[in-house]
């Protein structure tokens, strides 16, 4: 996996250094893969965590091109009486980013 988002209250407590469950278990990985080839010295912890989160426009058309993206999108909307959405501000602020992705190339 070469590029990972965390998303909503998840990036909140990231930048707040906090350890995520996932962040934490590609840290452990790159530990494990470390000893493997033979590196005795441990990586420095948390590695992972500290890098600069990227958006989906740092990705450009090298990264994106014939590549299978997966969008986790929380669409859930307020409905009326009717199941008529009331607010479709969710839906709509996705677009950008399915736009963006098949710009570049992503399936």
């Amino acid at each position: 996996m070469s590029h990972i988002s965390t998303g909503g209250g998840a990036s909140l407590e990231l930048l707040e250094g906090k350890v995520l469950p996932g962040v934490a278990a590609l840290d452990e990985k790159e530990m494990a893969a470390a000893a493997f080839c033979g590196q005795r010295k441990v990586p420095k912890a948390s590695r992972t965590s500290l890098r600069a989160k990227k958006s989906v426009e740092d990705l450009g058309e090298a990264d994106l091109k014939g590549k299978t993206v997966l969008i986790r999108c929380d669409l859930n909307v307020p409905l009326n009486a009717d199941l008529e959405i009331t607010d479709d501000t969710r839906i709509t602020a996705s677009i950008p980013t399915i736009e963006y992705l098949c710009s570049k190339g992503a399936k």
